[in-house]
């Protein structure tokens, strides 16, 4: 049973919409919490500015750990969720969601070539911080979730 092909195949449609419906809890609970301390006009202004809205000190902390609570909890819960060969598992998504994330900056810069969008100095910052972030998140998520999974694998 351990082998089963479909269930296996389930699982894992299973594992990536739900760690997408994770990633985007993770930023909507998150971005909530720092509306709740800093307020959330204040917060949404800076969340629709391509720059860091003149924030940089709050801006930075919060897409640091937005970015990266959302990233960690969108690894783990997908290699969590997959039925096996966890340590193969959690370096592929963690390799696709960073991936994912530089593709995003590189289409970033691909559109700012072909228009007349000019990003200034704390606009690349704020998306250097987005990928950076995503990254740093993947790697821990994927690293916390395998480690959980080996422990269990242990106890049983």
């Amino acid at each position: 049973m351990r082998n089963n092909l479909a269930i296996n195949i389930l699982r894992w449609i299973i594992a990536v919409p739900a760690g997408l419906i994770l990633w985007f809890a993770a930023n909507y609970s998150i971005g909530m919490a720092f509306g709740i301390i800093h307020g959330f006009e204040r917060v949404d202004s800076f969340w629709e500015a391509p720059d860091m809205d003149g924030v940089p000190v709050i801006g930075t902390y919060i897409i640091f750990v937005t970015r990266t609570i959302a990233a960690a909890s969108l690894v783990g819960v997908m290699i969590y969720i997959v039925p096996r060969y966890h340590k193969q598992v959690a370096i592929v998504v963690a390799s696709l969601v960073s991936a994912a994330a530089v593709g995003f900056l590189g289409f970033i810069l691909f559109q700012v070539a072909n228009s007349d969008l000019n990003i200034g100095l704390d606009g690349w910052y704020r998306h250097t911080l987005d990928v950076l972030s995503i990254i740093f998140g993947a790697i821990v998520g994927a690293w916390l979730a395998y480690q959980n999974q080996r422990k269990e694998r242990r106890r049983s």
